[in-house]
């Protein structure tokens, strides 16, 4: 009897001693020592840095952007893309860049450096864009012409009208209603001669104007 209870004892004590031995060693795992602790990284002031860095380049970008864009919007204001009439039911092209035949004789073929813009007499005409007037004046053949400066290498002119409702040296906005259509000059009906000339020489109004015709 006593041996037994020895022996349950001693096994007793065995198992105690196992479980601690295999108990320790797990505890142990999860504590960090300072070393360990020194070895978590941790989110530094360099790396703040970067952050910041790359915000405030974020931001330098956005403000760019924002400058230029002023810049951006002036040049599409100083570039002829707008028609200068807006057609009525009676509106059309009736000539168009390139040669063609003289339309008062119908005989001699001439180069026809603009497009003619046909409508009702006094039919509003627009500033192509924005710049400055450096000529409205009785042109000869012409007629009653403006021609304006957009200063870009770009201008344009409106030829044959009814009356100017500008003068030299006015600065116009793109869209301003510069003149009305008329007559005047060598014709053979109401409309608006439009040229338009970049650095000096004249090209087809129609590979700069909007591709959806008039407003």
């Amino acid at each position: 009897m006593k041996h037994s209870t020895l022996n349950k004892l001693l096994r007793g004590a065995g198992a105690l001693l196992f479980i601690s031995l295999i108990t320790v060693p797990v505890l142990s795992v999860g504590a960090k020592s300072p070393k360990t602790a020194a070895a978590v990284p941790v989110p530094g002031r360099s790396s703040f840095d970067a952050i910041v860095t790359e915000s405030e380049a974020w931001r330098g970008e956005m403000a760019l952007k924002q400058e230029d864009a002023p810049a951006l919007a002036r040049a599409e204001e100083d570039f002829p893309h707008v028609w200068p009439v807006r057609f009525s039911e009676n509106g059309y092209v009736s000539s168009f860049f390139g040669s063609r035949l003289d339309p008062v004789t119908e005989e001699v073929s001439e180069f026809h450096a603009g497009i003619d813009l046909a409508d009702k007499p006094n039919t509003k005409i627009h500033a192509a864009a924005s710049g400055t007037v450096t000529e409205a004046v009785d042109y000869g053949g012409y007629g009653l012409t403006i021609l304006i400066d957009h200063g870009n290498g770009y201008e344009t002119r409106y030829s044959h009208c009814n009356s100017l409702l500008v003068a030299e040296g006015d600065v116009v906005s793109q869209g301003q209603v510069i003149a009305t259509m008329g007559a005047t000059g060598r014709v053979t009906g109401v409309h608006c001669d439009f040229r338009v000339y970049l650095d000096g020489t004249a090209i087809d109004p129609l590979t700069v104007l909007d591709a959806d015709g008039p407003g």
